[in-house]
């Protein structure tokens, strides 16, 4: 059973970091010094184990975080085209996250966010953006993830909580 269960998470593991890597829209929530929460979705690309966006200097997203690197990221995810017409929730994941504000020019995120942009040149990036990279937490919430979409209208079937390690 230890063993089916280990090979069950290690598949939705692998799964969790595939839709990471494929995704390109998030909703990152950030809080700001009065406590006073924040939502954006935002554009992002992601290695499977960091997730950059691509932001201005003078937003509120790094105001905040300027103040305070603890963030929440929720990903939606399109499971396939019939998940538009069956009356399902999105299958999404849901985790906290370390962020971190680096510089446009810093390279690990040029190379995993070049997929997104057109040209790697200097003229995509505006010239008062910042990089805001993004450190999952080793625990991941899930729903709708490793189930079929029938099985998303029961939420104690479709829910999930996943601890990544570190060597996937």
């Amino acid at each position: 059973m230890n063993e089916v269960l280990n090979r069950n998470m290690k598949e939705l593991e692998h799964e969790i970091r595939n839709i990471l890597k494929k995704n390109m829209w998030l909703v990152l929530s950030t809080v700001d010094d009065k406590h006073q929460p924040h939502s954006a979705v935002v554009v992002y690309q992601s290695d499977g184990r960091v997730l950059y966006v691509t932001t201005g200097v003078n937003t509120r997203k790094v105001k905040d975080i300027q103040k305070n690197k603890k963030v929440s990221i929720t990903i939606p995810i399109r499971k396939n085209f019939l998940h538009k017409i069956v009356p399902a929730p999105p299958a999404e994941l849901h985790f906290n996250a370390t962020a971190e504000l680096v510089p446009r020019e810093d390279e690990h995120a040029r190379e995993v966010f070049k997929k997104f942009l057109k040209h790697e040149n200097e003229e995509q990036l505006s010239q008062d953006s910042i990089w805001i990279k993004i450190t999952p937490s080793n625990v991941i919430s899930t729903y709708g993830v490793g189930v079929k979409l029938f099985a998303m209208r029961n939420p104690e079937k479709a829910r999930n909580i996943v601890r990544l390690t570190s060597n996937t």
